[in-house]
């Protein structure tokens, strides 16, 4: 029973699949194919069934059971009559044994109709299940054969149909479910946000399937922008829903919200345009609402044989035109152009404005109105305009230039799976076919018939590898009767090029179409250009707010800004060194970080040229550079440069910033002043770290003053602090410090024992050996250190802690705060080393000094108790000349090793 019920499984999927989208559609061929599909399952069953003693046991009733439940007795009596004469075929029952059993399977299923749904399984209703099979139980009481089986055979078969009626209703339940939830998400897709309408996707869905002799009716709310700025946007949004709702209750299913405040309806009535009139008069005399007075125009098409979707939009979209135009609140009923290619001797035409333009135009001040950069959905949000206005388009595609490449932002009428694809500068004017002069002056361009094909066929052939998927795609776009290419140039360099064209005429494209497509591009123009000042906005503002900060940080975030402000391939800066009277590379961003040179000599380099007459220069074209290998930016070793002096007022020449990119995109004069506002950062970038490199100077050698002014008081050996700092120093760079910790370190050890000037002369000069309680006076030189060194300013924080930490100790019998292990800062542990070094082999006037053998075998027998065991074991290998805790000489016997060193 197992195969059974297996292939049952199996065949109950493969009729599920016949369901394909909710709502179900009441199809006949696929009722036809359902009940095919049953009857064959209910045979294979009773086929593969299980022989025993001279009767089968399958479950052959269970497909009959579900067409029963789904299309009524006499459908699944049809169903049912083949797997009965294969029973009576094969010997298994008589023809009477058989139609009974197949009849009261049928009757007692109908009787279950209304209860049970082969399509979903409510538990109330499961006690129904075992219901059809109830009869099968004659055929056992009427033959012997089925009376020797017994009960207990019966309620086992039992139970097995009615498992695998369950399993069967829910492998039906869970295609649909998964179909239901497909439509609902096909319906969010397809609804507007706001309304609850249809909205433009699901209009262009509808339209492309209205009947020749429907209606296409465009509304658009009257004064919508003087309503939302006298009551306000919530009250607009109001008014849209109030429209909508109207909309929904007079034509159900019949509406859809394109954009903003433009509404559709797609109807087939005969009376249409009586219909629209008394639905405007609704809105006029909708009393005291909210919004104030509410109108709408429209504009209407009927659609005629042979016309696109695109002609009967256009068609509606002039009359709506003349709706608005001429008074408002009214309905327009528009004929159909016929469209025709202009004699030669005709003049051209005039461009009549239309509203689809006007709603476009007014698109474009919307998106410039706002201070964000435009996603893929804005720009196919244009794109679409474009294509449903200009007459004759039915699709379209838009590419934009990013960095040295250009992107397909947007498509319409061709597979969205084409966004995202790139093109090389060389396969663009491939698809162009015109001289580069008309390319970057922004020249209109037709192409008809087999001149599309050639064009297309080189641009495949020149695409970027960014998957073959989309390559596919590229090849497999509806055949393009004409097209119209418009590039779009800003400051001469061309940033897009848009594309409209047409899949049923070659005659699309007249001067006038043309004119309509450059009116769109000027649009783009505009877009890409407030784009390009708002990135430069924000890029500069993110630079500016860097200036104060690290300036390593701060000079890289300037190339790297610059890199990407002027699109070019490779960024680097020249710090000018008076002393040496040379430049020197200090930071590069691009195809490469590494410089051909890193000192760039007083010679003829035309960075020098920049640098003495202080003026920013532009070279076309070169051919080497000292920053990077020209190769690495253009395959025919050229490349555009564009250098930029630092100059300060105040203290002349800092150095020069240096961009290069592919000599086909050259740096225009434009640019120059975008390149002086990241000079002027750039001076008070590098201004700030010479100013601080001064402070620093002057604040190592305020500290270096106040160290030895403390060996003076302390009586200690004369350049005890600059010891220490050397020591301590080869410690940090042996460890890896970073410069900044390498600072802290040299700080601490400068100031490591300020708190002594806090101390009492009688105990701090004391030649002898401190009793216990001077000591106790003497250990309050470190937290007394550390409050002194908090006042003084820019001193590194972690130069603290070498102060107050410095005579901790490993095992944590030290002072002040008694710390222990990794719990002692870092620099504090290194200080820790070199000063008690420096301690034991120095004079000093209560001891003579040790020799380097006896203090390294001191430091080493403190390893793991008073010094860090690591450092130590460094310590040893930067100064002990290779001495290590085994080769160190054995300590005198009976010696006290308690040094005054604090």
């Amino acid at each position: 029973m197992l195969l059974n019920l297996c292939l049952l499984i199996t065949c109950t999927f493969l009729a599920s699949l016949t369901y394909r989208e909710l709502p179900v559609a009441q199809r006949r061929a696929a009722s036809y194919v359902r009940l095919g599909l049953a009857a064959i399952t209910a045979v294979t069953l009773v086929i593969y069934g299980i022989p025993v003693d001279g009767r089968t046991f399958h479950l052959g009733f269970v497909p009959i059971v579900l067409i029963v439940l789904r299309y009524g007795p006499w459908k699944g009596s049809l169903v049912g009559l083949p797997a009965a004469a294969v029973l009576v075929m094969a010997g298994d029952k008589t023809l009477p044994i058989a139609l009974l059993d197949l009849g009261s399977v049928v009757v007692l299923s109908t009787m279950m109709q209304p209860h049970l749904n082969p399509a979903a399984i409510r538990p109330r209703t499961l006690w129904l299940t075992p219901v059809p099979f109830l009869g099968l139980v004659v055929g056992i009481v009427l033959t012997p054969e089925g009376r020797s089986f017994g009960q207990g055979v019966y309620v086992g078969m039992l139970a097995m149909h009615v498992l695998a009626l369950l399993m069967c209703m829910g492998v039906i339940h869970a295609r649909l479910a998964l179909l239901y939830m497909q439509h609902e998400l096909r319906q969010q897709i397809m609804q507007d946000d706001l309304t609850g309408l249809g909205n433009r996707r699901r209009f262009d869905h509808e339209l492309a399937q209205l009947d020749v002799g429907g209606h296409l009716v465009l509304l658009d709310v009257d004064h919508f922008r003087s309503m939302n700025e006298t009551y306000g946007t919530a009250a607009g949004d109001r008014a849209l829903r109030y429209v909508a709702q109207v909309l929904r209750d007079t034509y159900p299913g019949c509406g859809f919200r394109l954009n903003g405040d433009s509404f559709a309806l797609l109807l087939d009535l005969p009376d249409a345009p009586a219909r629209i009139e008394t639905l405007l008069g609704t809105f006029a005399t909708a009393g005291d609402a909210p919004w104030g007075h509410l109108s709408l125009s429209a504009g209407m098409a009927t659609r005629q044989a042979g016309h696109q979707p695109g002609d009967l939009l256009h068609t509606a979209d002039e009359a709506l035109f003349l709706a608005k135009t001429n008074g408002r609140n009214r309905v327009v009923v528009g004929r159909p152009s016929v469209r025709r290619s202009p004699t030669p001797t005709e003049s051209r035409p005039v461009v009549r404005p239309r509203y689809a333009l006007w709603q476009a135009q007014r698109t474009t001040v919307g998106l410039l109105a706002q201070r964000r950069a435009l996603t893929d959905l804005d720009w196919h949000d244009l794109l679409r305009l474009a294509v449903s206005t200009v007459e004759g388009v039915e699709a379209g595609s838009l590419n934009i230039r990013d960095g040295t490449t250009f992107r397909l932002v947007a498509t319409q009428g061709h597979p969205p799976g084409l966004v995202g694809t790139r093109f090389t500068d060389h396969a663009q004017l491939e698809w162009y076919r015109g001289s580069v002069q008309d390319w970057r002056r922004g020249v209109p361009r037709v192409l008809r018939g087999s001149e599309v094909q050639g064009a297309g066929q080189h641009v495949i052939s020149s695409t970027l590898p960014d998957g073959s998927q989309r390559l596919m795609l590229l090849e497999s776009r509806a055949p393009v009767r004409s097209t119209l290419c418009v590039p779009v140039q800003l400051a001469g360099e061309v940033v897009a090029h848009l594309n409209l064209d047409s899949l049923s005429s070659a005659d699309t494209f007249t001067p006038q179409v043309i004119s309509e497509t450059e009116s769109f591009a000027q649009q783009i123009a505009a877009l890409l250009q407030l784009q390009q000042r708002w990135r430069e906005f924000d890029l500069l503002a993110q630079l500016h707010a860097k200036v104060g900060t690290d300036d390593g940080l701060a000079q890289q975030h300037l190339v790297e800004v610059a890199v990407e402000l002027m699109y070019a391939s490779h960024g680097a800066m020249l710090r000018y060194d008076p002393a040496l009277d040379t430049l020197v590379h200090c930071m590069s961003r691009g195809v490469s970080t590494t410089p051909r040179v890193h000192v760039v000599p007083r010679d003829d380099e035309p960075v020098w040229d920049a640098l003495a007459s202080g003026r920013i220069l532009r070279i076309d074209s070169i051919r080497s550079s000292v920053t990077v290998d020209v190769r690495a930016i253009s395959e025919d070793h050229r490349a555009a440069q564009l250098i930029v002096p630092l100059i300060s007022p105040e203290r002349g020449p800092l150095g020069v910033l240096t961009l290069l990119r592919s000599h086909h995109h050259a740096f225009q004069p434009a640019e120059e002043a975008l390149a002086g506002m990241l000079a002027s950062i750039g001076v008070s970038i590098l201004e700030r770290g010479v100013h601080v490199a001064d402070l620093r100077a002057t604040l190592d050698a305020s500290l270096n003053t106040l160290g030895v002014a403390l060996e003076a008081r302390d009586f200690e050996t004369q350049g005890h602090t600059e010891r220490v700092r050397a020591l301590a120093a080869r410690m940090g760079q042996a460890l890896g410090l970073s410069p900044e910790r390498l600072t802290a370190l040299a700080h601490g050890a400068t100031l490591h024992d300020i708190g002594k000037l806090c101390i009492p002369d009688s105990v701090l000069l004391k030649p002898g050996r401190l009793s216990p309680e001077e000591f106790q006076v003497m250990q309050q030189h470190a937290p007394l250190g550390a409050e002194l060194v908090a006042r003084i300013p820019y001193l590194h924080p972690e130069a603290h802690a070498v102060v107050r930490h410095h005579h901790e100790r490993w095992d944590g019998a030290g002072y002040p705060d008694r710390r222990a292990g990794e719990d002692i800062p870092l620099l504090a542990r290194i200080f820790a080393l070199c000063d008690v070094y420096d301690a034991l082999t120095s004079e000093r006037p209560y001891k003579k000094a040790m020799g380097h053998a006896q203090a390294m075998a001191i430091l080493i027998e403190g390893r793991g108790t008073q010094f860090d065991p690591q450092l130590t074991d460094l310590f040893v290998q930067v100064v002990g000349d290779g001495v290590g805790p085994e080769a160190a000489p054995p300590l005198p016997t009976g010696t006290a090793h308690f040094h005054r060193v604090g």
